[in-house]
Formats: C-alpha cells, structure tokens, sequence
C-alpha cells in the first residue's frame, strides 16, 4: 500500500468534541478516538494531502483521559508510505492523549485457545460503509461490545459498594474478511489470555479469526483519584478463572 503522496510534513486538523463522545467515567469512548482519526484523515484525503489507503490493521494507545471541553481537538498525522499516525489532543496541548496507527501489515498475533466468552456480533445498516460493509470504526465497537460481555463478571467482583473499574490503554485490531449486513448475527469470543498486577489482556476473535481479531489491554482504574490502581483479589480471582492456557 505504497502511498505516491507522500510527504513526510505533519498535517493538522482540528474538530470540536460533542458530549456523545464520552463513557460511563466521563472519558471520551474509546470508540471516538477512532472516528476523529478517520475524520482527520478524510478531510486529508478529500484536500489531495494523502492517498487513500486500506489499512490491514490499527493500533490505538490511549495515553491519557480525555475529558469534554469547548477546546478545540487537534489531529496531527504523519504518513510515512506504509503507515499513518496520527495524535490526538486538545489544541492547547503539547502532548498527545492518543495515538492510531494504520498500518499495512497484520498486527502480531499467537494461537488463542478454546473457551471464553461468546458474543453475537449484529450488524446494523449504519456501520456500512464504502462497498456496502462495515467499516473499521464499526468493527473496532464490535469488539469494544464483545470485551465489555466477556469482563461484566469482574466488574462486579468488588461487590456494590467497589464496582471493579477498568480503562482500556491499547487495542490492536486486525482486519479480516468483511462484515456484511444481513438478519443472522455473527459469531465472536473473547478470551483472558494474561492478568498482570494492574492490568489483564483479552483478545476477540471474530468468526474464530476469519473477520479479524482484536487484542486489549485493560489497566485496573481508581475512579475517584483518577489513575490507574492494583487489580484487587477478587477480580484477579474471576479473571484467573477465566484465562486460557496457552
């Protein structure tokens, strides 16, 4: 996917954020992230700034929360002929809150063993996009959908009065055969297939691969100091019950 546009100088783009950008903790969702890359990079593409481009997989690292503000965000993206990034922040800051890297090639994968937890994937007539199929923006809510199945279990693990809370910091999603629209849903499962200290991974395999597959990683978060905190017991009880073997 060679790009004959290339041009190694940053191109900017600002757009303004919208309160249905955000999640349960106030934080933009993890989803937008994606959708204000890909907006960036079609006012690029519509401006002759870059080629278009089918990217096999994306990698978003989320590196800080991103809270609604009247301030503008900044999209910087940078090309390089097999890979674009691009940052995200508010305009007035120096540091990004965000990075989505497109990419030629397949993100890393391993052999995912059996088990974990199964998800319907439904296709709705407005995740199409280009040739009539859902585009990278739906699949990646795909399996936003299917991770939050597969980790309702851990969420409550801390009882009601410390509902586990969890950020995600990178998801790296491949993109397979396409999704089309039609009435039967398709299948998904995600497995737990590491927990660390303060963080636990979980990869999302759509129709066992065949669709793409997507790699998490969630980091254990304390809502009130907002940062990031050791996994309690009781959930890396239920994630350890849930892990695979590899």
């Amino acid at each position: 996917m060679s790009n004959p546009l290339h041009d190694p100088t940053r191109l900017e783009h600002e757009l303004p954020m919208r309160w249905a950008d955000l999640d349960e903790l106030s934080h933009v969702n993890n989803v937008v992230y994606l959708d204000y890359a890909s907006e960036a990079r079609a006012v690029h593409v519509a401006a002759g700034e870059l080629a278009d481009r089918t990217a096999r997989s994306i990698s978003v690292e989320f590196l800080r929360p991103l809270l609604l503000s009247r301030t503008p965000l900044r999209v910087t993206s940078t090309d390089d002929g097999s890979r674009l990034v691009q940052e995200i922040a508010p305009a007035t800051s120096a540091s990004p809150f965000a990075r989505v890297t497109w990419s030629d090639a397949p993100a890393p994968d391993g052999d995912v063993p059996g088990g974990g937890e199964g998800y319907d994937v439904a296709v709705r007539r407005s995740d199409l996009g280009s040739g009539d199929v859902a585009t990278p923006i739906a699949v990646f809510e795909y399996a936003q959908e299917a991770r939050i199945a597969s980790v309702a279990r851990v969420r409550g693990a801390g009882g009601t009065g410390g509902a586990a809370r969890f950020v995600v910091a990178q998801v790296d999603l491949t993109l397979g055969e396409p999704f089309a629209w039609q009435r039967e849903p398709y299948p998904a499962r995600t497995v737990v297939t590491r927990v660390g200290r303060s963080s636990f991974t979980v990869t999302t395999l759509f129709d066992e691969g065949r669709r793409g597959r997507a790699e998490a990683v969630l980091v254990g978060f304390d809502l009130q100091a907002q940062r990031s905190r050791v996994l309690d017991d009781d959930e890396r009880a239920v994630l350890t019950e849930q892990l695979s073997p590899r």
